[in-house]
């Protein structure tokens, strides 16, 4: 297993990143296949939150629901949904991505206006 979780980019159609992401790491394998797929925008809560907030929800990964884009740093703030930062860092937790909440703002503001895309994932 990989404990720190799998690392990747979020990159736009034109191939220019848009953000480093973290997804959890299931024996070496995240919950989110090779394959295309519909994020759907809506208001999601995560555990422990109070009031939703607006994000993507990636949709038709087969025996899933509820993976999301949202900020967290860690392997640990994520049970197979994409958090976006700026980069990676080593810490004493392990690896993590950095400025997650600020990239993820920025995200959601270029995504603003837009009610769904198609994820690639490869």
């Amino acid at each position: 297993m990989l404990e720190d979780g799998i690392f990747s980019q979020l990159r736009d159609a034109s191939g220019k990143v848009l953000a480093n992401t973290l997804e959890h790491s299931y024996t070496n394998l995240p919950k989110i296949p090779d394959g295309t797929f519909t994020c759907v925008r809506g208001n999601h809560l995560l555990h422990g939150m109070t009031t939703p907030f607006s994000t993507f929800e990636v949709t038709g990964v087969d025996g899933h629901t509820g993976l999301l884009f949202h900020w967290g740093n860690f392997n640990e703030d994520s049970d197979g949904c994409i958090l976006l930062g700026e980069g990676t860092a080593q810490s004493p937790k392990g690896q993590m991505i950095t400025n997650s909440r600020a990239i993820f703002a920025e995200f959601m503001q270029l995504m603003d206006g837009i009610d769904n895309f198609e994820l690639v994932v490869s």
